[in-house]
């Protein structure tokens, strides 16, 4: 099946995208726990998940080991981000419904959420050993759900849908096909 000139253009521009980005995600991660004070100055701790303030008043050691954590969610996304890149170069070679693009599809769908619950859960252990260098009594564990969190919820479960509903065209599709 042929597809169209545009599709392909966006396909490979979001391609390169989503390659840029899963690059982008572990050093963003890396930079905020390992140079909190600049991380501060571009605002990026603000928007970061783990609950807590990260300073560069820490030791390097806790945010080193808070970030050893922080990889499991992390590498989740990035792997995700990576399957759209292979998603989108296919599509870009005419594979719109191919097994190969489904499989892809709904493994993206499923990485998100697991993105999502894996941050949550690492919130704890995250907190908890940011706040070793604090005296006792004035240690904490955190947990939060954000609308952030919720909202990627909600679209991982509509790339879920999506990918079913490509699965059930291409049923469909396969189903006229021996009719013929």
């Amino acid at each position: 099946m042929s597809v169209s000139p545009k599709l392909v253009r966006a396909s490979r521009i979001m391609a390169c995208l989503s390659c840029c980005a899963a690059l982008a995600y572990v050093a963003g991660e890396v930079f905020v726990f390992l140079m909190p004070n600049a991380a501060h100055a571009l605002g990026a701790i603000e928007i970061h998940h783990t609950g807590t303030d990260i300073t560069a008043a820490m030791p390097l050691t806790y945010r080193a080991a808070a970030l050893a954590v922080d990889l499991v969610p992390t590498a989740i996304m990035t792997w995700a981000l990576i399957e759209l890149y292979r998603l989108f170069l296919l599509y870009a070679r005419g594979e719109v419904f191919s097994t190969a693009a489904l499989t892809k599809l709904n493994r993206v769908a499923a990485l998100m959420f697991w993105q999502v619950l894996t941050s949550f859960v690492a919130q704890a252990p995250i907190s908890y050993i940011l706040s070793l260098s604090r005296p006792a009594g004035h240690r904490e564990i955190s947990l939060g759900l954000t609308s952030y969190d919720l909202a990627f919820l909600f679209m991982a479960g509509v790339v879920l849908v999506i990918a079913r509903v490509m699965a059930e065209a291409r049923r469909m599709a396969d189903e006229n096909e021996s009719f013929v």
